[in-house]
């Protein structure tokens, strides 16, 4: 019932984005458009998966940036599968922004033994086999932020999120039991403080501007946890114009700080947020993290075609908490992951971008993604 009811949801709410904008402003124009393109990825992890991504660019009021409306499907060759919806929207002259999120993950996963993670029982099978389970994740986030003055916003967060974990074998029974991995399902709240110099032009590819964010958040025992947490993070990302006035090179560093009692499901994950792609989200975690990536999009002359390479870096620290049985301290460490990428320009006036991206990791591992916007 909770996986119809979730999918359900999600639709509503895509079907609703015009609603939102025209409610936000009755002089909503008409200069939107709507785009459906295929998704794919495909790693040794997760399998491989095919789906779809139906765009909407609209405008909430005339004298606001481009807003967009995404609701976005895949399903895999593990019979795993995803759907989310998600609405990013400027209205009354961009002083406001409403950043809305929600999302159902089924996931089989399958990952070759971790070199350092030595079972603590020796399982009835050759240690050549898959570690494999299977994780269930429910979520929605509501975010508001307002200006407070040009290029300065503050603003706050609601959120849900449901995480059930199932080994689907021994090798995954016992990783999930050493690595401290429990269900969990808990609310929270938190605080945003945003600079913003991107133009109405940039919301969605930045040529010249920067980005911070960052944020509190506190998720209490009366939401749902059995022990309160919170975490903060700090995304910081830079955008200069490259060797072409047309190219950019774009920079982001970001670190995450999460308290002692953090659950395994909101722990500072490689390859979530699109950090340090290619990694499987799951695999490596931690309570801390500090990244830093960068990334040069080339055009091609004057083609709708942009060619991308980038790289990346990420240190993970804190362990976890975990339980009796096991934690995360072994994830702490160095990781590294790089690519190359082909974009298309869908809309260049909506600032909408068709990507294809190869990723390799320093665990000799690659992967293959496709979908929409940048990666940052």
């Amino acid at each position: 019932m909770k996986k119809y009811f979730s999918v359900s949801f999600i639709l509503l709410l895509a079907f609703t984005t015009k609603l939102q904008a025209e409610a936000a402003d009755k002089t909503a124009t008409d200069d939107t458009a709507f785009r459906v393109m295929p998704t794919i990825s495909s790693n040794p992890s997760q399998g491989t998966g095919i789906g779809a991504t139906a765009v909407a660019i609209y405008q909430a009021d005339k004298r606001s940036s481009p807003s967009q409306g995404i609701l976005t499907g895949q399903y895999t060759d593990t019979d795993s599968y995803n759907v989310f919806a998600i609405n990013k929207m400027f209205f009354n002259n961009d002083k406001w922004q409403s950043n809305t999120l929600a999302g159902v993950v089924y996931n089989n996963s399958s990952y070759d033994l971790p070199g350092d993670f030595v079972p603590p029982v020796l399982p009835p099978m050759g240690l050549d086999d898959a570690i494999k389970f299977n994780v269930e994740i429910y979520v929605a986030v509501q975010q508001m932020l307002y200006e407070i003055r040009d290029d300065y916003y503050i603003g706050g967060q609601l959120m849900f999120i449901d995480q059930s974990f199932v080994g689907l074998n021994t090798l995954g029974e016992i990783f999930l039991k050493a690595k401290g991995v429990e269900d969990s399902t808990r609310g929270g709240y938190g605080l945003t403080f945003s600079y913003d110099t991107r133009t109405k032009r940039e919301r969605f590819y930045p040529t010249d501007s920067t980005l911070l964010n960052f944020n509190v958040n506190h998720f209490p025992v009366a939401l749902g946890i059995e022990q309160q947490y919170y975490n903060s993070t700090l995304n910081a990302r830079k955008y200069i114009p490259g060797y072409k006035a047309s190219d950019v090179f774009a920079m982001q560093a970001f670190a995450q700080y999460s308290s002692e009692n953090t659950p395994d499901g909101a722990l500072a994950a490689l390859g979530a947020r699109n950090i340090l792609r290619g990694f499987p989200i799951g695999l490596y975690k931690t309570r801390n993290m500090l990244a830093a990536q960068g990334e040069y999009r080339y055009r091609l002359g004057e083609s709708r075609f942009r060619l991308t390479a980038f790289g990346g870096y990420a240190k993970l620290s804190g362990g976890s908490a975990g339980t009796e049985n096991g934690n995360r301290d072994n994830d702490n460490g160095d990781y590294y992951s790089g690519g190359l990428g082909v974009h298309y320009i869908l809309e260049e006036k909506q600032q909408l971008d068709y990507r294809v991206n190869v990723a390799y990791t320093s665990d000799d591992e690659a992967s293959l993604y496709a979908s929409i916007n940048q990666a940052f």
